[in-house]
């Protein structure tokens, strides 16, 4: 290896993590800085085909997932898998007491990384970034600093992002909310660079892409003159009864609006794909599917009209691709969108569903006021920013720039005296006089 490269550990388990990670991955093939990829086996069956879609092949392969498994021992394997990764970097347990920071840069440091790259709020992630300090080695957090405010929703991402952010050194927020999110917690802005989501960069990759259906069910979609959404609902927090009444709602909407058509790609649980099936299987315009690959689901979102889902990726992706979000949970992380109207909470409540959602597929310029927003999560450059602030970390010279600037409109007109129903009436001013110019 030259004296000016060095290598970088990327730790993921899990499809999200994946989709997020391989964007920095390729963008690093002119880099001075070389991926190696640890894929601890959370997520087996699906992390696999994406990274080979995608042409990254993992540098070690962990095995974790092992179904019925608790969170608990789940972390137990993924800290033995990464700790023995860094062994075999190192040259074996036995050189544990040399030197760590920064010993992966230069020939004569083999492949011993010079910081750990980590990405959300997994238990892959929060156990490699403990891995990682444990060992001295930095951590660098993708999408760093969201937060709902309770610990128990989502559960357990939001107490690992928590975590993860007391292990991290470098901070890599989305949005200048994420970044003022970890401020409020006591971490330094000087270790902080915000760089929008790299979902956003890998969504528009995958929608270019035009793949197949991977199911005949889907050909519908390319002849239907109907609106249509797509529906996600897999959240942990929504399996006590949670799925049941999205599934209501989701029913009553295709009663109210016969020429709909719904597309679900159902999540592999089996307890989540009961409720579906029983719940809306035998109606004529719902079209339940296994999950899709990422290239065949960002194929849908770009073809949807509205899509349903208490996914945290599918509220920044859907935006991305000009199709609004009903939110079904009661809080969000990521409330860029509703400030900005791309995404509306609605949590599991039947009506609230349907009724919004109807309201919303009759009235093409109220979906128009939600579509033509500018998108709060990204620009599709969030890899160069992030490969930007890795080297600027290891080699030093011209610090990167951020994405966006904390300018907050909605801020200003709440600081200025405005109420909650007059900012409101201005937001949606201001999204009726973009959709008639647009």
């Amino acid at each position: 290896m030259p004296d000016n490269q060095c290598y970088c550990l990327f730790v993921l388990g899990t499809r999200p993590e994946a989709i997020k990670m391989v964007p920095i991955i390729q963008a690093m093939e002119d880099s001075m800085i070389r991926p190696l990829v640890v894929d601890t086996g959370q997520h087996p069956d699906m992390v696999p085909a994406f990274l080979q879609l995608a042409g990254v092949t993992p540098d070690f392969q962990l095995a974790s997932g092992q179904p019925g498994s608790s969170l608990v021992r789940t972390a137990n394997r993924i800290m033995e898998g990464i700790e023995s990764v860094l062994d075999d970097l190192r040259g074996g347990p036995e050189r544990r007491a040399a030197p760590r920071l920064f010993s992966g840069v230069g020939r004569k440091a083999g492949r011993y990384p010079a910081m750990m790259l980590v990405q959300g709020d997994t238990i892959s992630a929060q156990v490699g970034a403990q891995v990682a300090a444990l060992n001295r080695l930095p951590v660098a957090h993708v999408e760093a600093g969201l937060r709902t405010g309770s610990r128990w929703n989502p559960f357990p991402e939001e107490i690992n992002r928590i975590v993860i952010g007391d292990y991290a050194n470098l901070h890599l927020p989305p949005t200048w909310r994420s970044a003022q999110s970890l401020v409020r917690e006591g971490h330094d802005i000087r270790q902080m660079l915000v760089t929008g989501n790299t979902s956003i960069d890998s969504i528009l990759w995958a929608a270019e892409l035009d793949t197949p259906w991977p199911d005949p069910q889907l050909d519908r979609l390319d002849s239907h003159e109907g609106p249509v959404v797509a529906v996600t609902a897999h959240r942990r927090e929504n399996w006590a009864g949670g799925i049941g009444r999205i599934a209501e709602g989701i029913g009553r909407l295709c009663q109210r609006l016969p020429n709909v058509l719904v597309v679900i790609p159902m999540h592999p649980n089996p307890t989540v794909r009961e409720v579906f099936v029983s719940r809306l299987g035998n109606l004529g315009n719902v079209i339940l599917t296994d999950a899709l690959d990422y290239p065949a689901f960002a194929r849908l979102l770009k073809r949807a009209d509205l899509a349903i889902s208490d996914s945290g990726g599918v509220q920044e992706e859907a935006p991305s691709l000009g199709t609004p979000v009903l939110v079904t949970r009661e809080a969000s992380e990521r409330m860029e969108g509703v400030h900005a109207g791309v995404l509306k909470l609605v949590g599991t409540d039947p009506e609230l569903i349907a009724s919004t959602a109807a309201d919303l597929l009759n009235d093409w310029q109220a979906l128009a006021a939600m579509t033509t927003q500018a998108n709060p999560f990204g620009d599709g450059k969030a890899k160069e920013r992030i490969v930007a602030a890795m080297e600027y970390l290891v080699f030093g010279g011209t610090p990167p720039e951020s994405f966006s600037t904390p300018f907050d409109r909605l801020r200003i007109l709440q600081e200025s005296g405005y109420n909650e129903d007059e900012v409101k009436s201005a937001m949606e001013f201001t999204a009726r006089t973009r959709s008639a110019r647009e």
